[in-house]
């Protein structure tokens, strides 16, 4: 049977070829693991790989991902360390850790090498009681406003040491106005109580949770959720392999996916990559 049809210009997979490739790949996989689980009969873990991560969802991630590198890695230790955003990219820039899970304003950041993996929307939080509140039943239904026009509600924010803050920050300056701030916090889930108890709104990522009433904005702001690391940082198999484990994750429970090259040839490596659908032409 043809593993291939040509499509103008390009080469692609049959049917055939896709499940050829799916099961090389498995078989490939399988034999990597069973030679790391002999190799680990009379020893225990020889190697750590050192990941810095932020102490909510960076914990979380890692811990979704940690069961499956180990059982390709048996002989590799993942070895954590907290921090904020600005933590961990002194700690990747002292070299205390190889890489590091954070947050990002943008795609890029200068000095370090970049690898975003997925990209959120920042929605603002109400109560459901809040007198304007207005529930909707998925992201797309959500009502849109103008910041400006919440320029007399009390808010909640992160602290000036995160990167949600300064990916932030530039809202209110485009809307004109300083916020009155009741509580300000480092912690993510800190900040969605304070909200959820009516202490302010504030920004945080949507979810859908009938404890929250949520407005898209015309201008929104976005965070990238990234690997950083040294410029000239080589990533070794087992950092490029738990990178594929925390974007397919991303991809399968929260459904939002980025392309970059450097992504995608890790996501070829590892393979397979159904569970993230071409771009349509």
């Amino acid at each position: 049977m043809p593993l291939f049809f040509r499509n103008r210009q390009k080469l692609l997979l049959t049917e055939a070829g896709k499940r050829y490739l799916k099961g090389a790949q498995d078989i490939l996989n399988e034999i990597g693991r069973a030679q790391s689980a002999i190799q680990m009969l009379d020893c225990g873990p020889n190697q750590e790989l050192h990941v810095g991560i932020s102490a909510h969802s960076g914990a979380l991630l890692l811990a979704e991902c940690a069961l499956e590198f180990s059982r390709r890695y048996p002989g590799v230790q993942l070895i954590p360390h907290e921090g904020y955003s600005f933590d961990l990219r002194r700690m990747v820039r002292e070299g205390q850790i190889s890489l590091a899970l954070t947050g990002l304003e943008t795609e890029k950041l200068p000095g370090f090498q970049v690898i975003p993996f997925s990209r959120d929307e920042f929605v603002l939080a109400l109560p459901a009681y809040h007198p304007r509140a207005k529930q909707a039943s998925s992201f797309e239904e959500l009502p849109v406003a103008d910041l400006y026009d919440f320029r007399d509600e009390v808010f909640v924010r992160s602290t000036p040491d995160t990167s949600t803050y300064h990916v932030l920050e530039p809202l209110f300056e485009q809307a004109g106005f300083r916020p009155t701030v009741a509580v300000s916090s480092p912690n993510i889930n800190m900040i969605n109580k304070l909200i959820r108890t009516g202490c302010g709104i504030g920004f945080i990522r949507y979810r859908n949770d009938p404890a929250f009433s949520y407005y898209r904005l015309k201008n929104p702001a976005y965070s990238y959720n990234c690997v950083i690391a040294q410029p000239t940082h080589v990533f070794s198999g087992q950092e490029r392999y738990l990178i594929y484990l925390m974007n397919k994750y991303i991809v399968l429970s929260e459904g939002v996916r980025i392309r970059t090259d450097a992504l995608l040839n890790i996501i070829r490596e590892f393979g397979p990559g159904d569970y993230m659908p071409e771009e349509p032409q």
